[in-house]
């Protein structure tokens, strides 16, 4: 978390030696004191080592007391509350860290840094639970508390901006994305350099935003220049290795994708964290299937979709969806047509649980199954199941301003015309 050591330390001096406002306890409740503020070093010390599940009852304890000895309302029980809500976080408790935080976003008593600290919480806190329309918003408050507290040319104010462009990707705000992104960038290449490794992570989200638009021309020298600055084997050269791979695939340079995306796969294979193996070996497939490899690329969905489901959480949703859309194609074309609209019903489904009408992911996983539906001589089906996204799709187009934000759904129209013309000729004699 921002700010984490700084933040903590505040509460630590606060709690060893309460204002003088504050009456002085009994000898009981100045040793329960003493408890808690040792209770509260032992906590910061497994937080910071990212221990969540040890931190939490131990940050849980501290606040709690000191809320009992009439401290609750102390800067220090407010940074402390952040580190907790931190740890819930982790641990996927997100009903618990949303009600903490938005307690203190709610305290008058509550600004600058702490209320800015709490704002990009609740964004992280949306976003792992996969409420991206309520990360946004989140996110946009943090950055203005951010500007107030910090300025505009300090680390956390870019941190915001970097937020900000995250949380916009994320509802398929890809234009807003990439103007906030390169915000992003250029103040951590002002404070950080070229090579420092938070302007490089803003690098690679600027990339895979300019990608989401459709801009893989403009992604691919970002994610070479990621790569030709991180640490080999490092996050943020892993996550450019997997993310020009994916790219390449993208723009049909198959060849060229596969050996980037097995190395990402193997290297992050050999990390805790489930969830990015299975976007590397979904990415992986995605290139085997555009060799018409199908059996390979079977197998590398199904592993994918396996490491999904052994630790899944809400924030997969989507990624769950994509893996499934794209074995529905491969299946299509093994002939397995059953499995393979199994696999597309899915795949629109839980896009439709998880992002708005007209989200351009959803519109995508709509146009597959529509598609399908057309290739097997089911053009009723698939005209009922693109009017309504037609309509969602006009009305994202019409309250996105500008030439360069329209052209970024101008593919998804496109697309859907090209559906709607081919099942709409399917019902002619």
């Amino acid at each position: 978390m921002p700010r984490g050591l700084a933040l903590l330390a505040t509460a630590l001096i606060l709690a060893a030696a309460p204002t003088a406002a504050q009456a002085q306890k009994p000898a009981a409740l100045e040793a329960r004191a003493v408890h808690l503020n040792d209770f509260a070093e032992r906590a910061y010390a497994l937080n910071m080592a990212e221990d969540h599940a040890a931190a939490e009852p131990a940050l849980r304890e501290v606040v709690e007391g000191w809320r009992a000895l009439g401290w609750g309302d102390t800067e220090a029980a407010h940074a402390t509350i952040l580190l907790w809500a931190w740890s819930l976080i982790e641990l996927e408790r997100f009903d618990e860290a949303e009600s903490e935080l938005r307690g203190l976003t709610r305290d008058p008593a509550v600004s600058g840094a702490e209320l800015t600290s709490a704002w990009g919480l609740l964004a992280k806190m949306y976003s792992r639970s996969g409420r991206f329309l309520d990360a946004e918003p989140a996110a946009a408050l943090a950055l203005v508390h951010a500007r107030e507290t910090y300025g505009e040319t300090h680390g956390e104010t870019a941190t915001a901006w970097h937020n900000l462009g995250t949380a916009r990707g994320e509802i398929g705000r890809n234009t807003d994305a990439v103007a906030a992104l390169r915000r992003a960038v250029a103040l951590r290449e002002q404070l950080f350099g070229a090579t420092g490794e938070p302007t490089l992570v803003s690098i690679y989200n600027l990339a895979a935003h300019l990608h989401a638009r459709g801009d893989l021309d403009q992604a691919e020298p970002l994610l070479r220049q990621v790569l030709d600055s991180a640490e080999p084997g490092g996050e943020s050269h892993t996550y450019a290795l997997h993310h020009l791979g994916f790219t390449l695939t993208r723009m049909g340079r198959h060849v060229e994708a596969e050996p980037l995306l097995r190395q990402a796969a193997s290297w992050r294979a050999g990390l805790s964290d489930r969830h990015m193996e299975a976007v590397s070996v979904a990415a992986l497939a995605d290139s085997l299937n555009g060799q018409g490899r199908y059996e390979e690329a079977e197998a590398a969905y199904d592993q994918s979709v396996d490491l999904l489901r052994e630790q899944y959480q809400p924030g997969f949703a989507m990624t769950l969806s994509g893996v499934l859309l794209g074995r529905g194609e491969t299946r299509q074309a093994m002939g397995r047509v059953r499995e393979a609209e199994e696999d597309y019903r899915q795949a629109v489904e839980i896009a439709r649980a998880n992002v708005a009408a007209g989200h351009p992911r959803l519109t995508l996983r709509q146009l597959g199954l529509a598609a399908f539906l057309n290739e097997q001589r089911r053009p009723g089906e698939a005209l009922a199941l693109l009017r309504p996204a037609r309509d969602a799709l006009l009305a994202r187009t019409r309250n996105i301003g500008g030439g360069e934000a329209r052209a970024e759904v101008h593919p998804f129209r496109s697309l859907f015309r090209e559906t709607v013309e081919a099942a709409w000729a399917a019902t002619q004699p």
